[in-house]
């Protein structure tokens, strides 16, 4: 409105009449209606309201009433703004006006309106954080960037003109290029009239904006008279955008406390105050550093706003979707943000779920909303666990949704969001009881059974994650009457309903929410056979929960072996075999008596494993006739299995229940013959090789000299008829006999170690290389001396020990590049060769021949997902490589040609994979992030039970320890022992007191990367504090730790809910057994020798192996790339 002219404007506005409700010159101007809304404020320079067109939806309209005091020409001004409109069209961050108008009483500026400004939302929950607050000063750091390059300068950049959008995308509206650009510092009439809008003391003006009587900038003021245009020297400066913009910058991460008043600001104008006062609350340094640098005094010496963008470009997250976020339909942007978010970066977490909450509730599409519910729930699983304030309402908000599938979707997603809680805040104590049930009451009485069907399914981890975040004290509403009422009101609901409920039963059972007479009545319906079955099977589950009066007087008398559906009688002798141990010797001789029905038929299978179970597990006392029944019943198996259960069974009932008698060959007229066992072929051996010459020569010679049953079967019809009458008294011992001969053919013998019992490394260090550039991730032994390392530089490299003691020039004899990270190495001593894998997802067989490692097969998983453990096993086509992903899948692959034979998918809430054990036949453990194990049956590619680890820690390292025990090696620093058989942990080792073990505090310094057996009770741990320690479960005093020159350290046992611990730090304890004085003087030798000959360590030991050739040596990765071999 011109420089000169503001004085006279503010003696003038004392004097201007109200504005009227209706604004008629507008209507006129428009030529249609204008529905008035509200006021949006009303200062005495220009007023603001809210207002609606019929074809424009609602718009902010900024009036300036002409002064009737004084003539004034606003000609210029309007100008002005519509030659602004034009400059800033185009642009991305920028809210300009759209319409500029004028009549003999006022002027109209007319904008789109957005419903909150920075300094409302900052006040609004949820709060920002602070990657939110460091994007929406990235984006006004970018919308500055757009008007300063557009040659445009805002002149009053403040909080409440910087507009938010729902999904926190900021715009800096509301151009002031008609107030004053300088200001009079003895004066503060003029600044509260033009700029203190919001009357809240806050000033954001630029310091050199204000002068003084005088000075320069007073001169010209009265010079240029009242075109504030006439010199340059009085214009705008983006230096000045830059001021005001570091104060809102400021004012942002203040949490809207602004940082100048109009006094202090003049203040620091003068050097009475320094900025670094001024900042010192601001808690993010790097913020604060962005600020101080922005609001120097010196305009000079500030920067553009491209060039704060450039120079702190590492504070700003790289938003996604930002450049056209403001430009796409809510399917488009939902679509897009599930594509770009597959892996979403904790700094980006907060800011991708604004967008997604926002943009959910306002997609078209079913399909777009469900992918709106999974970016919430990536979101929440990142930086944003522990906080559901954002997520949790818009997904209960769902259940209003008109589509079946949405509503199940966020049912689930609910779910899975408190499943991931470790905690809940005070201000969320309440939100089972007084936010979530009332959601579930209205899920459960859906319409839809697909989405009933969903709620049965999350009863019981909603009933689990209760307890455990409340610590089993106030959910006594949640549980006993809220899931109580839900669980009654599903039980008389369809079929299928109630077969998903049954899934849910052994948790809701342990809660105490379902008992058994609601499941009991599911077995009323005769048209649903797969319920009835479902119903065995939860009690096959569940029979560790319910108790011995349960299962004799409700559950044995109803299982009925005399259903007309298969599958209901499977499923009802599974039930049976886990409840034998609580049943009765006359409940016993009943069921066997049932049971003897089933020796033929589609069911004979599922007899025998009933009567296999009598005898292995079953700890009643089993009378003579008991045991006579059931070996009656499993008479007619011929599997392997079988006759080697029924053979341990037989020689342990007596005297008067011997084996069959011998057979002799020349009573069933066998004629003697040579057997000649010829040499198993190498797989991956060519035709043309030496190998497989020598095989096929052998093959030829022996061809007719061995004996097969099936040739003696075809010989005649009489042989036939002989022998089979014949093979069922023959000694069961010869089918075991030559099944083991023909493992034997398969798997050739290993060749003999060196006995490592009453090994114990001295600590001595032998050999130091340093080839690898990156960590080492794995080291595995051979048959030989020789070893191979892996490591995070992608190369593999082999190494000869029996040059180590010759030798002072310690290198590796060969090295393959695999690329990426390697992850895992497993060797493979029947067939002489070592799987590999890498984070690039590929994995190769490698065989060490002279100086090189040449690779046999490789196989190459899909994108995005690589194998993190190997190991291998035994399947119905031989051995096979056993792989753990990164996707929570355990790969089978054949070991020839790697070709993927089968797949077991893990339950990904047992957390990421990050460790595999294998005993090489029948068995794998893997361990999860979450403290969680997953035993594997790699014969019949089975997940078959979960283990938790008792103060669920980051599993790091799974090692056999014996045929039905591991070792698990935690983040936490301990080594503890888990009993496949059982689930027990029996012992537990640890580098720290039964103090610090039970504040259950995770030290990351003392994390085990690896562990080695040395002999029963004995093995090796290597921990991330680069210490090397030997343990002796079997006599605690022995134990010590192999790479430090100090004394060994006192230990202690303790016995706590049957895990006897054994800790390295001295305490208050009563020892298990009083040290022997031979053990006190071992340890003592040996802590001498260590002491004397130590290697000190060098970092982190991240992997571990034991040589037995040429001598038994220990060989060490660490994680500075280094290798170390200790006798």
């Amino acid at each position: 409105m011109g420089q000169a002219a503001s004085h006279a404007l503010v003696a003038a506005a004392d004097l201007q009449p109200p504005l009227a409700m209706g604004v008629g010159g507008l209507e006129t101007e428009l030529g249609e209606t204008v529905q008035h809304i509200r006021m949006l404020g009303s200062t005495r320079f220009m007023k603001t309201i809210l207002c609606k067109l019929p074809n424009e939806g609602q718009l902010v309209l900024h009036v300036f009433m002409r002064p009737v005091s004084m003539p004034f020409d606003v000609t210029q001004q309007i100008s002005a703004l519509r030659s602004q409109y034009a400059k800033l069209n185009g642009t991305h961050r920028l809210l300009w006006h759209t319409q500029v108008m004028s009549d003999d009483r006022a002027v109209y500026i007319l904008r789109q309106h957005l419903h909150n400004n920075l300094y409302d939302r900052v006040s609004t929950r949820p709060f920002l954080s602070t990657n939110e607050k460091r994007w929406i000063a990235c984006q006004m750091l970018t919308a500055l960037r757009e008007a300063h390059e557009r040659g445009v300068c805002h002149g009053d950049v403040k909080s409440e003109n910087i507009v938010m959008t729902s999904w926190n995308l900021a715009y800096l509206a509301d151009f002031a290029p008609f107030k004053p650009t300088y200001l009079p510092a003895d004066d503060p009439a003029e600044f509260n009239f033009y700029f203190d809008t919001a009357a809240r003391q806050c000033c954001c003006i630029a310091p050199e904006r204000f002068y003084d009587p005088g000075s320069d900038v007073s001169q010209l003021l009265v010079a240029s008279g009242s075109n504030i245009g006439g010199e340059d020297r009085l214009t705008l400066q983006p230096s000045m955008d830059i001021f005001s913009a570091g104060c809102v910058i400021a004012e942002l991460f203040l949490d809207g406390n602004p940082l100048f008043s109009l006094s202090r600001l003049l203040q620091y104008r003068k050097g009475a105050v320094t900025a670094a006062a001024l900042l010192a609350d601001i808690p993010d340094k790097e913020a604060a550093a962005l600020v101080e640098h922005m609001i120097q005094l010196d305009p000079e010496a500030r920067l553009t706003a491209a060039g704060y963008l450039d120079r702190w470009a590492s504070i700003f997250p790289d938003a996604p979707l930002a450049a056209y976020m403001d430009q796409a339909s809510p399917d488009v942007r939902m679509r897009a943000l599930f594509d770009e978010t597959e892996e979403v970066a904790d700094s980006l977490c907060e800011i991708t779920a604004s967008i997604a909450c926002a943009n959910v509730r306002n997609c078209s599409l079913p399909s777009s909303r469900c992918m709106g519910i999974k970016v919430l729930l990536r979101c929440s699983r990142g930086a944003m666990r522990g906080d559901p304030d954002l997520v949790l309402p818009y997904l209960v908000a769902l259940a209003l949704d008109p589509s079946p599938r949405v509503r199940a979707e966020a049912v689930v997603a609910t779910r899975d969001l408190l499943v991931d809680l470790q905690r809940l805040t005070p201000i969320n104590a309440n939100i089972f009881d007084d936010y979530l049930a009332p959601h579930l009451q209205y899920f459960a009485s859906d319409i839809s059974v697909g989405v009933r069907c969903m709620v049965a399914s999350v009863l019981g981890d909603l009933a689990d994650t209760s307890y455990f975040l409340t610590g089993g004290h106030g959910t006594t509403d949640f549980l006993n009457t809220q899931i109580r009422t839900i669980v009654g009101k599903l039980s008389f609901d369809e079929a299928e309903v109630k077969h998903v409920l049954l899934c849910s039963f052994p948790q809701l059972y342990e809660r105490g929410v379902q008992s058994l007479s609601h499941i009991i009545t599911y077995l009323n319906d005769r048209d649903c056979w797969f319920l009835r079955a479902a119903f065995f099977d939860v009690v096959f589950a569940a029979s560790a929960q319910i108790s011995r009066h349960a299962s004799r007087e409700y559950i044995v008398p109803l299982i009925n072996l005399n259903d007309h559906e298969v599958f209901v009688v499977v499923s009802a002798l599974r039930a049976l075999v886990r409840l034998v141990p609580q049943m009765s010797p006359a409940m016993l001789w009943d069921k066997l008596v049932e049971v003897q029905a089933f020796g033929t038929g589609p069911l004979k299978r599922s007899a025998h494993e009933f009567t296999e179970f009598v005898f292995a597990h079953a700890k009643l006392p089993m009378s003579t006739e008991i045991a006579r029944l059931a070996l009656d019943i499993a008479k007619p198996a011929t599997s392997n299995t079988y006759d080697g259960v029924l053979v341990d069974v037989q020689d342990g009932l007596g005297e008067d229940m011997t084996l069959g008698r011998i057979i002799q060959l020349r009573e069933i007229g066998a004629a003697l013959k040579t057997v000649f066992l010829t040499p198993v072929k190498d797989p991956w051996a060519g035709p043309g090789s030496s190998t497989a010459k020598a095989s096929d020569d052998a093959d030829t010679a022996d061809d007719n000299a061995t004996v097969l049953a099936d040739k003696w079967q075809g010989e005649g019809p009489e042989p036939a008829d002989k022998w089979q009458g014949v093979v069922q008294e023959t000694d069961r011992a010869m089918g075991a006999f030559l099944h083991k001969k023909a493992l034997e053919l398969e798997f050739p013998a290993q060749s003999r170690r060196q006995r490592l019992d009453g090994w114990r490394p001295q600590g001595t260090l032998l050999a130091e290389v340093s080839e690898h550039n990156d960590a080492v991730t794995c080291v595995v032994a051979t048959n030989s001396a020789l070893f191979m390392t892996g490591s995070e530089d992608g190369t593999v490299r082999l190494f000869d020990a029996g040059v180590f003691r010759k030798s002072a020039v310690c290198r590796s004899r060969a090295t393959h590049f695999q690329g990426g990270r390697v992850t895992s190495l497993a060797y493979h001593s029947a067939l002489n060769c070592t799987a590999s894998s890498s984070d690039n997802g590929s994995i190769c067989v490698l065989r060490a021949e002279s100086n090189e490692l040449r690779v046999l097969a490789t196989a190459t998983l899909p994108k995005g997902e690589h194998a993190v453990a190997l190991g291998y096993g035994k399947g119905p086509r031989g051995v096979s490589l056993v792989a753990c992903t990164s996707r929570s899948r355990v790969v089978f692959y054949g070991i020839v040609d790697l070709a993927e034979q089968e797949s077991v998918e893990l339950d990904p809430s047992l957390g990421l994979v990050t460790s595999m054990a294998s005993d090489g036949a029948a068995l794998a453990v893997v361990g999860t992030s979450k403290g969680c194990l997953q035993l594997i049956d790699t014969r019949f590619r089975l997940a078959l039970r979960q283990y938790r680890h008792f103060m669920s820690h980051y599993i790091s390292t799974v090692t056999m320890y014996s045929d039905d025990s591991v070792l698990v090696g935690t983040a936490a620093g301990d080594v503890c022992v888990l009993s496949l058989r059982t689930g027990k942990w029996p012992m537990c080792v640890c580098s720290r007191s039964l103090q610090e073990l039970k504040g259950d505090e995770v030290k990351r310094r003392q994390r085990i990367n690896a562990v080695a057996v040395t002999a029963p009770g004995c093995f090796i741990a290597g921990s991330n504090d680069g210490m090397v320690r030997f343990w002796d479960s079997e006599k605690l005093d022995r134990s010590y730790v192999v790479n430090s020159a100090e004394t060994a350290p006192p230990y202690s046992s303790y016995r706590l809910n049957g895990t006897v611990y054994y800790c390295e730090n001295a305490g208050p304890s009563t020892p298990m057994s009083p040290p022997s004085p031979a053990g006190a003087r071992l340890a003592s030798d040996v802590a001498s020798a260590v002491a004397a000959n130590s290697s000190r360590p060098g970092g982190p030991v991240t992997a571990m192996a034991i040589l037995g050739s040429p001598s038994v040596m220990l060989v060490t990765g660490l994680q500075s790339g280094a290798i170390r071999v200790l006798v």
